[in-house]
């Protein structure tokens, strides 16, 4: 089923990165890339970089008329209701890669919303390992939970300064400041990369 959620995916990016969205598509990626840091084209994580601003662009990024891409999207394309919903419901979080049951199943602790999710038990591979901290974006579609591609892996040595700030941004109890601290999050990993001599809890600062 991950796999029909990235063929849309793709059909709303091949839509809304060309043509008349071309322009929009510049000003999204001038503003992502001022919110979490630029990072070069030869850098190792820029692929995974691109996936999280392609994720961001579509179910995030406000368009001029205040409207999302994905919500668009779906007004305009006759989908089915569960994979609309799911659309517009995905999880954007702070995640730890918890463990692997013994069902052979990922298990993921949402840090931010203090829950713990179960991915699908074929899921494919999600190149991280038990114990990695990252933020990204989980779809439930048909009962069963995807991590999507846009994974963003921090340094587990501030895995606990993370925890006590999810505590506080939960307390606000407000998506706007969840997704402004997502982001901060992705700006303070592109500085600890650029800044590789420093010891992350020096960066990881709030």
């Amino acid at each position: 089923m991950l796999e029909v959620v990235h063929e849309y995916l793709d059909k709303v990016l091949g839509q809304y990165t060309q043509g008349e969205y071309f322009s929009d598509l510049k000003e999204a990626k001038d503003t992502y890339f001022s919110l979490t840091g630029k990072l070069d084209e030869d850098k190792e994580e820029f692929e995974s970089r691109m996936n999280s601003f392609n994720d961001w662009y579509i179910f995030q990024y406000r368009q001029k008329d205040g409207s999302k891409v994905i919500e668009e999207y779906i007004r305009n394309h006759e989908l089915e209701e569960d994979l609309s919903q799911a659309l517009l419901n995905v999880n954007h979080s702070l995640y730890e890669f918890h463990k692997t049951s013994f069902r052979k199943q990922i298990i993921l602790k949402d840090i931010l919303h203090d829950e713990k999710i179960t991915l699908k038990k074929d899921h494919p591979n999600i190149s991280l390992v038990e114990g990695d901290v990252f933020t990204g974006r989980v779809i439930k579609y048909k009962g069963e939970y995807y991590l999507l591609r846009g994974v963003c892996t921090l340094p587990q040595s501030v895995k606990s300064i993370l925890k006590k700030q999810s505590k506080k941004v939960r307390k606000l109890n407000s998506f706007e400041e969840e997704l402004r601290f997502l982001l901060q999050l992705e700006a303070l990993k592109t500085k600890a990369m650029h800044y590789s001599h420093i010891d992350p809890t020096k960066i990881f600062i709030f």
